[in-house]
């Protein structure tokens, strides 16, 4: 593509490996929030170290609960947007300036899911850590929104072979993850509990087939 009239032009490769790299990163830095349970143990009667160390620690496996479920709800939650993302990089072929730092913006609010998740499970009966951790998926869906709405809009960055599949999707799978996010805001004013079932709901949009990709190979082959 030349770069008159619209700019400097981007091979798209090396941003996609690195938004791949920050995602890789980020959902591995998520496991260190649950940690291994460390027990002092003390001879109490009749008991011996074994039995006390099995005890104790199927106590404290239980107690790691709340911190592998917010593990796995932003886990999840990376992986809708990580396809949501992906599924947009399907379409282009070039990136001009603005859609660079729209994906940093991105990738700078998705950096802030280690530290809302561990709040989260942390004081998972406070709400302002609900608050933190939906206003935190809230805003990676809006800009992740908004990058897609950049490119239906700057058509000259796609592949010319499926223009007329962008123009006809609205973006409804990042749409309804963010209205989850806001409802959960919603339920954290009266129970915390429905709060958090309602953020493993983001996984749910992606059990819908998606026909886009079928349609891809349609075009391009009518092409």
């Amino acid at each position: 593509m030349s770069d008159e009239g619209e700019g400097l032009i981007f091979d798209k490769r090396r941003l996609e490996t690195l938004t791949d790299g920050v995602f890789a990163v980020i959902m591995t830095i998520l496991v260190f929030n649950v940690s291994v349970p460390q027990l002092i143990l003390y001879a109490e009667g009749e008991l011996t170290s074994a039995e006390l160390t099995s005890e104790r620690l199927l106590d404290r496996l239980s107690e790691l609960w709340p911190d592998i479920r917010a593990y796995v709800v932003s886990f999840v939650t990376l992986s809708v947007y990580w396809l949501a993302h992906h599924r947009i990089f399907r379409w282009i072929v070039d990136l001009d300036r603005p859609f660079i730092w729209i994906n940093f913006s991105f990738l700078m609010t998705i950096g802030l899911i280690p530290f809302s998740t561990g709040l989260l499970a942390q004081y998972r009966d406070q709400q302002i850590s609900a608050l933190i951790y939906s206003f935190n998926s809230i805003l990676a869906g809006a800009i992740l929104f908004f990058l897609y709405y950049y490119t239906k809009g700057h058509l000259e960055l796609v592949d010319k072979t499926v223009n007329a599949v962008i123009r006809s999707r609205s973006g409804r799978r990042v749409l309804i993850t963010i209205l989850t996010y806001s409802v959960a805001i919603l339920t954290s004013f009266t129970n915390l509990s429905v709060t958090l079932f309602l953020f493993l709901l983001v996984l749910i949009p992606e059990f819908i087939p998606d026909r886009y990709f079928g349609r891809v190979k349609q075009y391009q082959s009518d092409g």
